[in-house]
């Protein structure tokens, strides 16, 4: 049983790091696309949709171009005062602050901002930055401009965030699968080669260990390519170098292995470090209850009467 359980654990421990790797990879094509910047451009339109805020032609999408440049995310503070300073130089935009602002001057209105910021994280160092910005703002002039961002900004960024996770999770399917295809991954050779090898076993638990104490997130593109190698250089992972040889490997593989190994990269990097967890947690009960097994056929064994010497009875 123990030794099933190991070839669990080397199996989860291969296809985490196969999926880190696809998250490396999305990671990658991600910033290549600028998803995030583009849903944020579109996170930004919708906020002012939902302002009413018309721009002529297209005076929205350059503003939201404009704020979003260069920014993968941003804050309900920060898109107050990225307002307030485009504001300075957009008289159209200025227009439709001065609405809900009296007095209207950008920068002495941003200026008093960051005053008030200050002053309050002085008086109240106990909070947090973001609750100190946002309570300067509700004490300063643009409270009005604030408390309508802030009553729009959540709903429309939590729209834009579902479909950027929608569009994440397909392009980590589709390098999940192109992964699966290039090494070509058999997940049923995978789990023989660890139920026929002691040492790949070994090597496999060392590093599921290594892995488990470090969150998936934490993990940085190096550590991800050192726990690969050392995969790699136990014989679990075949990673062909050349056309010829990858043809070759087509060869030896099955094919509804390479097809399971596609499917059950998608799952992702968070799904594969928790099963590694719970089956780490299971093979370390596994090994106690055994420890107390075996200490108590060893006490048993020392309680037994001493063997019978020379003859007793009546004969």
């Amino acid at each position: 049983m123990f030794r099933s359980i190991d070839a669990l654990v080397g199996f989860a421990t291969v296809m985490l790091v196969l999926s880190l790797v696809v998250t490396v990879l999305t990671q990658i094509v991600a910033n290549i696309l600028k998803l995030r910047s583009r849903h944020l451009h579109d996170g930004i339109l919708d906020v002012f949709l939902h302002l009413g805020w018309e721009f002529a032609g297209e005076g929205a999408h350059l503003l939201a171009h404009e704020i979003a440049h260069h920014k993968d995310a941003i804050t309900r503070e920060d898109l107050v005062e990225t307002l307030l300073v485009l504001a300075r130089k957009n008289p159209e935009l200025k227009t439709k602050i001065a609405g809900l602002v009296p007095e209207f001057d950008p920068t002495a209105l941003l200026a008093h901002v960051r005053r008030a910021t200050l002053e309050l994280s002085v008086e109240r160092p106990d909070l947090s930055a973001s609750l100190v910005r946002s309570t300067a703002m509700a004490r300063t002039p643009v409270a009005g401009l604030t408390s309508e961002v802030f009553g729009v900004f959540d709903s429309a960024m939590d729209s834009v965030s579902a479909k950027f996770t929608t569009q994440t999770g397909k392009l980590v399917a589709a390098c999940g699968i192109l992964l699966a295809l290039a090494l070509p991954l058999d997940t049923f050779d995978v789990l023989e080669r660890f139920l026929r090898s002691d040492a790949a076993r070994d090597q496999a638990v060392a590093l599921a260990q290594t892995l488990v104490t470090a969150q998936p997130d934490r993990l940085s593109p190096d550590d991800v390519r050192v726990a690969y190698a050392k995969l790699q250089a136990a014989g679990v992972i075949v990673a062909p170098s050349n056309y010829a040889q990858w043809l070759e490997r087509w060869r030896q593989v099955n094919w509804m292995g390479v097809a399971v190994g596609a499917l059950l990269l998608t799952l992702g990097a968070p799904f594969w470090f928790t099963v590694l967890k719970d089956l780490l947690k299971l093979r370390s009960s596994v090994a106690n209850q055994e420890s107390q097994d075996r200490a108590q056929r060893q006490a048993a064994l020392t309680d037994l009467p001493p063997p019978a010497v020379g003859e007793r009875g009546n004969l």
